[in-house]
C-alpha cells in the first residue's frame, strides 16, 4: 500500500498518474477492482475530484493467473475450479478451451468456484435441463457486510432490471420480475461481517447478491449494490464462491466440494471465520 496526501484540487486518475505513473486508461480499470482509498472509503470512480488534504491510499492490484483445476472428469463433462476475472460467455470459453468443451451454466466474473463444461452438446443440453428443472443443488459461500442475526432463512421474491452501474445491469425485487428463491444459513460471524452459505434454488443473474444486499447485508464491497458498508475489510471484489455442486447424471452421483481461493481464506483468517 502507498499513502499520498492531497495538495491541489484534482480528480483521482490524473493525481494517481502523476504519483505512480501508467496511462489514465489503466489507473480506471485498476480503480475498478477496489485498489483505492480515499480518506479510509473505497473510491472506484478516477473521475472524482480531490480537495487539498485528503489522503488516498493505492493499493496495487494483484495480477491474476488463470489455473484453471479439473475437480471432476468423465466421458460427457469437467467440473473445474473457475478462476477470479474470467467471463462465463461462449466466446471466452471458445478462446480459452477451443471447442472441446461447452459452457453449461454461468458464474459472475468475480465469482470462483465450481462450473460444468461439457464435452458435446447432448451433454450439454441434458446438465442444462437438470439446472432447469432444479435438480442440480448449489451451494456458495459469500462474506457479506454486517452480522446477521438469524441463523437461517428464505428470501423468496421476484427479480427484473432496475438500472445500470457502469455498463452492468442491475437488478432488484419488482413484482413484475422472474421468481428467485435464495436459503441461507450462517456459518460464522466476526465483529461487522457474516459467513454465510447460501443455496439458491432458482438461477437469477446476480441472485445471491441482490437478495443480500436488499435484506441489508450485501458481499463485502460490493460496490454494484451497496454505497455503505459497516465494515473496513478490504476485499478486490464480492466474496462469493461456488463451493459444492450434488446433482445426478445417468445414475452416477456427483457431490464435489471446492475449497475457497486465498483471498477469500484470508478475509476468513482476518475474521475469525471458521468455514
Amino acid at each position: 500500500m502507498t499513502r499520498f496526501r492531497v495538495e491541489k484540487r484534482q480528480q483521482l486518475a490524473h493525481f494517481l498518474q502523476e504519483k505512480i505513473g501508467g496511462s489514465v486508461k489503466g489507473i480506471r480499470r485498476n480503480l475498478e477492482h477496489n485498489c483505492c482509498k480515499v480518506n479510509g472509503r473505497i473510491e472506484r470512480f478516477g473521475s472524482s475530484w480531490l480537495e487539498p488534504g485528503m489522503v488516498v491510499e493505492y493499493f496495487p492490484p494483484q495480477k491474476t493467473i488463470s489455473k484453471w483445476t479439473i475437480l471432476f472428469e468423465n466421458e460427457a463433462f469437467q467440473i473445474v475450479d473457475k478462476p477470479v476475472n474470467w467471463v462465463c460467455n461462449e466466446q471466452n470459453c471458445e478462446r480459452t478451451f477451443g471447442r472441446k468443451l461447452l459452457l453449461v451454466h454461468r458464474l459472475d466474473k468475480d465469482t470462483t468456484g465450481l462450473m460444468i463444461l461439457a464435452k458435446n452438446v447432448q451433454a450439454r443440453d441434458e446438465i442444462m435441463a437438470l439446472f432447469a428443472s432444479r435438480e442440480i443443488k448449489k451451494e456458495y459461500l459469500a462474506i457479506v457486510d454486517g452480522v446477521i442475526q438469524q441463523e437461517t432463512g428464505t428470501i423468496d421474491n421476484f427479480l427484473a432490471k432496475k438500472g445500470s452501474y457502469h455498463g452492468q445491469t442491475i437488478w432488484g425485487s419488482s413484482p413484475r420480475g422472474d421468481h428467485a428463491i435464495t436459503h441461507f444459513k450462517v456459518i460464522a460471524r466476526g465483529s461487522h461481517v457474516t459467513l454465510v452459505n447460501c443455496q439458491p434454488l432458482t438461477g437469477r443473474t446476480h441472485q445471491i447478491r441482490v437478495h443480500m444486499a436488499e435484506m441489508g447485508h450485501p458481499l463485502i464491497l460490493d460496490r454494484q449494490y451497496a454505497s455503505h458498508f459497516r465494515s473496513k475489510t478490504y476485499a478486490s471484489r464480492p466474496l462469493l464462491h461456488a463451493y459444492r455442486l450434488t446433482f445426478c447424471y445417468h445414475g452416477l452421483l456427483i457431490d464435489l466440494t471446492c475449497p475457497p481461493p486465498q483471498d477469500f481464506l484470508k478475509i476468513c483468517e482476518e475474521q475469525s471465520l471458521k468455514i
